[in-house]
């Protein structure tokens, strides 16, 4: 069993933007894909918890970018699961060039979702203990900053059927790209630097959530709510 895994992946042509880089959200999938693989090698996989009626779920994403990968370069992954608490299952990844440069260093955590009742459940009741490594976190767990930006500006947002995942709510994914399509800096070619997202409740097919914009120089946020309840809240920091 291996506590670290490793894989590597050639940027395509689809995975990128109108300037050649990598999209932030196909980003986001590339690490929820990585995790799910080594996650079912831990024994943890949708094998395992489907027959159970569960699933994995991201509650809070910190993302660190020195730069964003280009098409056609081949990037190495590795990442480790860390010590769990509180029903909290932390996974950190660094991605590397081919030069063995870090260009990408990320925290998430994750919990395990009883599928019937949407909420989260606590592992010990499963039996379900991760195994962790013997080595240092990559960096420190996951916490928003207190305060949103300055408001610069509003919209709304309808789920669509082609956003639904397979846990039947909108993908933590698409929450960064429907962010990016309201702001102005991924527009000027600026690469994101820093990314942190909270999720708070999912989003179904056909909810629409109102969104909040707020900048600040370099720095934006993004904060969406259903009715008077919060769904998620995002800070980018781009380029300068």
């Amino acid at each position: 069993m291996d506590l670290i895994y490793t894989r590597s992946y050639t940027v395509e042509a689809t995975d990128v933007n109108m300037f050649g880089k990598l999209r932030p959200a196909r980003l986001l999938e590339l690490i929820q894909t990585v995790s799910g693989e080594h996650a079912g090698l831990l024994g943890f996989g949708s094998d395992v918890l489907n027959p159970k009626h569960l699933s994995w779920v991201v509650v809070r994403q910190h993302i660190r970018i020195s730069r964003m990968p280009r098409e056609d370069e081949v990037l190495h992954f590795t990442t480790w699961p860390g010590k769990g608490m509180h029903g909290l299952f932390p996974r950190y990844m660094e991605i590397k060039d081919g030069a063995g440069e870090a260009l990408i260093r990320s925290c998430f955590l994750w919990v395990i979702l009883d599928l019937e009742s949407r909420v989260m459940i606590q592992p010990a009741a499963y039996a379900l203990e991760m195994p962790v490594p013997d080595r240092e976190p990559l960096m420190p767990l996951p916490r928003l900053p207190k305060q949103l930006l300055s408001e610069s500006g509003r919209a709304s947002f309808t789920v669509p059927y082609s956003f639904i995942d397979s846990v039947g709510h909108m993908n933590n994914t698409r929450y960064v790209e429907i962010s990016e399509n309201l702001l102005k800096a991924p527009r000027l070619g600026k690469e994101p630097r820093e990314l942190i997202i909270e999720f708070t409740h999912e989003l179904k097919l056909d909810e629409t959530m109102d969104l909040t914009i707020g900048n600040e120089g370099s720095r934006s946020s993004v904060k969406g709510m259903k009715a008077d309840a919060p769904v998620f809240t995002l800070f980018i920091t781009y380029e300068e």
